[in-house]
């Protein structure tokens, strides 16, 4: 465990270069505590001045995050249930506008407003498909129900009887070389995972790898070009600090990924109004059952932001180089 400072701080090893682009010279934002897990840590979010690139400096040890991280909240089987009405919603909604041999336009434009509610993915029967840091596997099992060919990769503890039980292929540990073949997957996600790693350079040449030559790889993360962010600074709920050890913004990301063999098909702007209402509660401090109420007021102003690119997060679709 890591010694402390006489101000609260955890005293790891400073980064001296920005973990994204390299340059030396950072500027601090801001210093906080988590706001998730009561603990009284504080830590510092960083500003690269070359990539703009957001950090916390010192990062700390794999050792140190995992008291960080519940597993009641990040790793749970709650809500897969086929006979509910969110699930079947969330069939529909992949089904229509991500799998091709779907053309429904006119609903296509009627359930716009909602399309953010689901992840970017393509619905091709057979392919194959790796989810990195699948939880437990709902994104998964909705993949399966849609006829892809399912793997996931999850380095958090769970229950391999929750996972048995859905016919989940879900391994357990980092992703590393030799867990797969080379160019054996069709798609691989990886859904606001990329801002929990401090290797993002070792981790994007190992997706290289294992994707086919005319697979899709597709990452979300939290977007730091975002209107939430300018307006709510320290209190924004994206920060997370300290499970988001690099934040990045759509510009960054981009030319990050096209430094590391991969080209751009598309970015899609899918930020939410929990962006707002908790940044917002953050700022406030008042009780968390008002956010749902925060979250219909908020819902169009998402709409905007998101047209506007400047929503909270993104998903940047790639092919290999």
């Amino acid at each position: 465990m890591g010694q402390k400072n006489s101000r609260g701080f955890v005293e790891m090893k400073a980064l001296s270069n920005c973990p994204l682009c390299g340059h030396i010279e950072s500027k601090l934002l801001f210093e906080g505590k988590d706001r998730i897990i009561s603990l009284p840590d504080k830590f510092r979010a960083f500003e690269c001045k070359s990539c703009n690139c957001i950090f916390m400096n010192p990062q700390l040890s794999n050792a140190e995050l995992e008291k960080h991280y519940s597993n009641k909240e990040y790793y749970s089987l709650k809500g897969i249930d086929t006979k509910s009405k969110k699930f079947k919603l969330k069939i529909f909604l992949y089904n229509l506008y991500f799998n091709s041999e779907i053309r429904k336009p006119i609903q296509r434009v009627l359930f716009s407003p909602i399309k953010y509610w689901v992840r970017g993915t393509r619905i091709r029967k057979g392919e194959r498909i790796l989810d990195i840091g699948s939880g437990t596997g709902q994104f998964l099992y909705e993949m399966g129900k849609l006829g892809l060919d399912t793997y996931g990769l999850e380095p958090g503890k769970f229950e391999d009887k929750g996972i048995e039980s859905k016919n989940l292929k879900i391994k357990k540990g980092f992703l590393k070389q030799g867990l797969f073949e080379k160019k054996f997957f069709d798609l691989i996600t990886l859904n606001h995972v990329l801002e929990h790693v401090n290797n993002p350079k070792e981790v994007l040449t190992e997706i290289n790898r294992l994707l086919k030559g005319d697979g899709l790889f597709i990452v979300g993360v939290p977007n730091t070009h975002s209107l939430a962010r300018k307006i709510f600074k320290k209190n924004w709920l994206a920060y997370d600090l300290p499970r988001h050890l690099i934040n990045y913004s759509d510009k960054n990301l981009i030319n990050f990924l096209k430094k590391n063999g991969f080209k751009i098909v598309k970015v899609r702007y899918n930020s939410r109004p929990s962006q707002f209402s908790v940044s917002l509660r953050y700022l406030l401090g008042f009780n968390k059952k008002f956010e749902k109420i925060l979250d219909i007021i908020f819902l169009p102003l998402t709409w905007i932001v998101n047209a506007m690119k400047v929503g909270d997060q993104i998903e940047v679709w790639c092919e290999k180089r």
